[in-house]
């Protein structure tokens, strides 16, 4: 579970697409072992990425992790045995699941996931949980 803060790090990189998230965690094995700055640079990763990788701290990892415990949040990872199998498969699987209550078989039951934005906008949230409930029905 030692990796889980530093994949919370990577998907809260300032920039990072979820296709690069993916391509990054493939060439370096996991989130921990990543490079330096110059490393970044010969991947031809932005300038903006590339600054926000070279930022360390796990501070707000540690934050999310603290928020899933008080909030009764579970996360699965791409590196667990209990990430699903399907997802595996895209190009740009995430790279963290965050769900609450028990931890369904995701390979073998139909699933719908909602993936929507951070910032989501108070239409965008409305709509989200309409469609959410719709589709629970």
């Amino acid at each position: 579970m030692a990796t889980l803060p530093y994949l919370l790090w990577l998907t809260g990189r300032e920039g990072l697409r979820p296709e690069t998230a993916a391509a990054l965690l493939r060439r370096f094995g996991t989130a921990e072992d990543f490079a330096d700055e110059k490393e970044f640079e010969l991947l031809q990763l932005p300038g903006r990425l590339c600054r926000s990788l070279a930022d360390k701290s796990l501070a707000g990892a540690e934050h999310i992790l603290a928020d899933c415990d008080r909030l009764g949040i579970f996360l699965v990872t791409c590196q667990d045995a209990a990430y699903p199998e399907r997802l595996r498969q895209l190009h740009d699987y995430p790279l963290v699941l965050y769900g609450k209550g028990k931890l369904p078989r995701f390979d073998e039951e139909l699933a719908i996931a909602m993936v929507g934005s951070r910032k989501a906008s108070p239409y965008a949230q409305m709509m989200g949980e309409k469609l959410a409930f719709q589709m629970a029905g």
